[in-house]
């Protein structure tokens, strides 16, 4: 697995970069924070155990609180043998204009032999004149488990703005036992001539919904039978339309996903966290706890 650290030295732009590698002290029967290495203002202040001890928590930080064009970050998160970590951020990414620069994100998750990880981000929100890349790649063992998601929000849209003159390439990679299973990926360009905004606008894409997510679960607990429960708690209307497919990756192990659109990002993101206070202990054993920061 490569060492996103090692992007620290690539030229022309500010990078900011976070590496953190979770393991877990047989000894003390607990999840740490093994490993801690970061340039610029990339940062978790300390490991909390709301649940526990055999459960790590972490937040990530990134003090400028936004994104602009020229910056770059890259963020490594590996979740070793036997740990159970959550990450989380404490607000929305904010990516701001673009100033005629590209900006990225790159997120690299491992989580190794019977390990878990709850991925729980807050939302990205992609203002006008912003040219955004972000990326999420997954390696998952086949006796481990994680439960993820990515919102997106199309402008600010609580100031009435619409996103324009702006561009978003958005890429989710999911690698099982050393192999590509999943690939979501979407190109949006809102600067393109109106023949050639057809994802945006039509059913078949966006629908002219300014919020999308998609959420994964991945166990050998996802099983179709799971799936079934899950449908029966998501909507579809004109406010929020969600659904759920699931893939087979083996005669044992399941990837279950949730795909969302809305018009305000607070339904989807209630959605998606009914759907793990739901799921949890299906998927990884663990029972559901909300999380205090979700309420501030």
């Amino acid at each position: 697995m490569e060492n996103v650290i090692q992007s620290a030295s690539m030229p022309t732009a500010w990078h900011a970069n976070l590496r953190l590698d979770f393991s877990f002290a047989d000894e003390q029967h607990k999840t740490v924070l093994s490993h801690r290495e970061h340039h610029g203002p990339l940062l978790v202040q300390k490991s909390l155990y709301p649940e526990g001890k055999e459960i790590c928590h972490a937040v990530i930080l990134h003090p400028p609180a936004g994104i602009a064009g020229g910056d770059h970050l890259a963020i490594q998160l590996n979740v070793e043998k036997n740990a159970k970590v959550v990450v989380t951020t404490p607000g929305a990414t904010k990516w701001y204009k673009a100033n005629q620069k590209d900006a990225s994100q790159r997120i690299i998750i491992q989580v190794d032999p019977h390990g878990h990880l709850d991925f729980l981000p807050q939302e990205n929100i992609f203002f006008n004149s912003s040219n955004a890349h972000n990326q999420i790649v997954v390696h998952q063992d086949k006796t481990s488990s994680s439960i993820g998601w990515d919102i997106a929000q199309l402008g600010r849209t609580a100031q009435g703005e619409h996103w324009e003159d702006a561009r978003l390439r958005n890429e989710i990679e999911y690698y099982f036992d050393h192999e590509l299973c999943w690939v979501e990926s979407m190109l949006l360009e809102s600067m393109l001539l109106e023949s050639q905004k057809s994802f945006y606008n039509e059913t078949c894409g966006l629908a002219e919904f300014p919020v999308f997510g998609t959420m994964w679960m991945s166990s050998v607990n996802a099983s179709e039978d799971l799936l079934e429960e899950i449908t029966e708690l998501v909507r579809w209307d004109d406010a929020l339309r969600v659904g759920v497919t699931r893939i087979a990756i083996d005669e044992n192990f399941g990837l279950i996903l949730v795909r969302g659109l809305s018009d305000e990002v607070e339904y989807l993101k209630n959605c998606f966290i009914q759907i793990w206070l739901f799921a949890r202990e299906r998927i990884a054993g663990i029972k559901p706890l909300p999380l205090r920061i979700w309420k501030t």
